[in-house]
């Protein structure tokens, strides 16, 4: 059997019905059936996820480790060895985070013939639909599908918002997930860090605005998120700070001036205190001197006046 038509049949087929039953389910509305299918499709793939989140966690306790052989070791050769010592001494594997990537390609394939079909209005289209169409009253009555979702047309190429949303989701996520590796500043994991920080979401917020249909953005985007909850919920943020979002010039401005004020304040109150040390510090040393002066002279007085009552007896 040709490989086309082994994923037809096991794949796209009935992925196709699903999505109608899911539309059916949801009165009519594809929009929703494609947040149905994308919360489904993170359900059945959470035992994956939980195994790759499990992995960063793991990643993130190594990561002070793998900093220190970054910075002890300029040879590659050297560097490579050890950083796989560590993860061998500590059973992680570093490829364990692309088993849900892996998957979610066939299903994001799947999925995008799937709505090619399904939202095909002409009568060409309609026919090849009901070709893939299994035999049953409940899924044909389904047909024809309403394809507006809040002002979208799912049929059509996405739009400047939705690309932005799935470009602010996909950064905010890269984000964080740099934010768990360990990497010297200025090293070569660090650019590949930044660059992948910006260069991936860049990519697909533009590749959904421009050349794939919006449903599609719609799924990416509303997993992208309910990835992003699962990470901060089973991994947690490690060094991600929302503050650190607002550049640095503009977080007095963002936070309010009190907080630039309490900091000097702080900075006055270490300085007055230790202006105060010092001067408690140097009249404690002027009295144990004026303490030595004053047990040296009444050592000194001593004398003189043990042998004043000595010249005075023989007078009495």
């Amino acid at each position: 059997m040709p490989i086309g038509l082994i994923w037809q049949t096991f794949l796209e087929t009935p992925l196709i019905n699903f999505m109608i039953l899911l539309a059916r389910a949801s009165f009519g509305s594809y929009g929703l059936a494609i947040l149905l299918f994308t919360v489904i499709t993170r359900l059945v793939t959470f035992p994956l996820m939980l195994r790759t989140l499990r992995s960063m966690k793991q990643m993130q306790v190594i990561s002070p480790l793998l900093a220190e052989v970054n910075k002890r070791y300029s040879d590659p050769r050297r560097r490579s060895e050890e950083t796989m010592k560590i993860y061998k001494e500590n059973g992680v594997n570093p490829l364990g985070c692309l088993g849900p990537q892996l998957i979610q390609m066939p299903i994001f394939i799947a999925l995008y013939a799937t709505i090619r079909l399904t939202m095909g209005n002409t009568p060409e289209g309609l026919l090849a639909l009901s070709s893939r169409l299994y035999d049953f009253p409940y899924i044909r009555e389904a047909i024809p599908l309403s394809s507006n979702f809040l002002f979208m047309d799912l049929s059509e190429n996405g739009t400047v918002p939705l690309g932005v949303a799935v470009f602010a989701a996909m950064w905010l996520q890269q984000r964080i997930s740099s934010s768990r590796t360990a990497a010297t500043p200025g090293s070569q994991q660090a650019q590949m860090n930044s660059t992948m920080q910006w260069m991936m979401p860049i990519f697909f917020g533009y590749f959904f605005v421009v050349s794939l249909p919006a449903a599609l953005g719609l799924y990416w985007g509303v997993g992208t998120v309910i990835s992003l909850v699962l990470q901060w919920a089973f991994v947690g943020p490690g060094d991600f700070t929302w503050g650190s979002l607002i550049p640095a010039q503009l977080r007095p401005a963002a936070f309010g001036a009190g907080v630039s004020n309490a900091s000097s304040s702080a900075a006055r109150g270490g300085q007055t205190s230790s202006g105060d040390s010092d001067a408690s510090a140097s009249g404690g040393s002027q009295r144990e001197d004026g303490r030595r002066g004053g047990g040296s002279g009444a050592g000194t007085a001593g004398p003189g006046a043990r042998s004043g009552r000595r010249r005075r007896n023989p007078r009495g």
